[in-house]
């Protein structure tokens, strides 16, 4: 996979951080208009594509992965491997997401050795993912009304099938339990799991089955990210094997259910990072100081614009519209037992 490579090191080498991924996207839209059917940009900025490969009679099936990075990613740094394993020499390394671009590049190139797969395949490269799906939430829902499985590229790590996040699944058991079928055809031993905040949930939102698959990066965000290549074509097998068999299985993925086999409804009232009390006045709450979730996101809206808050490293960022403030997770705790009960 050389081809595949030398994209990965093409993509991050595009400075492209959330709100400003018109060359990312450029990049993108040259290598489409020669492999899709068709091409468009849509009002928000996302690239969306479409082909028909075979008779079109089979799966839609929508590949999907974001061209943003946070901002810890340097411009003009250097892109360094070693056995494999490929990393930056300042900064974030930025695989997430361009590992995933990269790993539909592949799969895109490769599906006409699947002689198995007659269907439709749609690509969405999403827009300002870091700062809260922003971009994936702009898309027409018309255009992916008709997709039977939407296959985002955005986990950290390797054969993670990520099927929910936060109590909220994003696929059936037949999704989950399909993708690790799968796994085992290509004897490998990928996993339907709980996982975290995607585009995946997103178009999950919108009756969509859809699942987030490993990219191979780990470290995300940080100083220390890396990716390994060999992980990233796993995750490219996996999803050319999905791709020969969908066929087979589609019919009975069923709706996104309110609950999976892995990722049960949450009851806020006994959750570990919420404390939910009931007075004569309604309903108040207040988040634990001294616990936060693995992955920190938050968003609010305000007469002066969207505010989103996401973990960048070991630190906290609060951002709205260009204005951006870095906080350590102590002064944020320290910020939260201040206000806790005066708002």
């Amino acid at each position: 996979m050389k081809k595949m490579r030398k994209q990965l090191f093409q993509l991050l080498s595009i400075h492209g951080v959330s709100g400003d991924e018109g060359n990312v996207r450029k990049y993108l839209e040259n290598i489409l208009k020669n492999q899709m059917d068709s091409v468009e940009v849509d009002t928000y900025g996302n690239l969306l594509a479409t082909k028909t490969i075979g008779n079109g009679e089979g799966a839609t099936v929508l590949l999907s992965a974001h061209m943003d990075t946070v901002r810890g990613v340097v411009k003009h740094r250097e892109i360094l491997e070693n056995n494999g394993v490929i990393t930056s020499s300042e900064g974030a390394l930025g695989a997430d997401d361009r590992a995933g671009i990269a790993i539909i590049l592949q799969v895109l190139r490769s599906l006409e050795n699947i002689k198995a797969f007659n269907g439709t395949l749609k690509i969405a490269f999403s827009r300002e993912e870091e700062i809260g799906c922003v971009g994936s939430s702009k898309i027409d829902r018309q255009w992916y009304n008709d997709v039977n499985l939407a296959i985002v590229v955005d986990r950290r790590g390797n054969r993670d099938v990520v099927v929910g996040t936060c109590g909220q699944p994003f696929a059936s058991n037949e999704v989950g339990r399909f993708f690790e079928e799968v796994s085992a055809m290509q004897d490998m031993n990928w996993k339907a799991i709980e996982g975290g905040i995607s585009d995946a949930l997103t178009f999950s939102e919108n009756g969509i089955n859809s699942v987030n698959l490993s990219a191979g990066y780990e470290n995300e965000h940080t100083s220390k990210e890396f990716v390994v290549f060999e992980d990233m074509c796993d995750t490219v097998r996996l999803i050319l094997q999905a791709f020969a068999v969908i066929n087979d299985f589609y019919h009975n993925f069923g709706e996104v259910p309110k609950e999976n086999e892995w990722v049960k409804e949450y009851d806020y009232s006994y959750s570990k990072y919420y404390n939910s009390s009931y007075t004569s006045t309604g309903t108040t709450g207040s988040y634990y100081e001294d616990v936060f979730d693995d992955y920190i996101y938050a968003e609010e809206s305000d007469s002066n614009g969207d505010v989103w808050l996401y973990e960048l490293g070991a630190d906290i960022t609060i951002q709205q519209g260009d204005n951006e403030i870095v906080l350590s997770r102590n002064a944020l705790k320290s910020l939260i037992k201040q206000l806790d009960g005066k708002l």
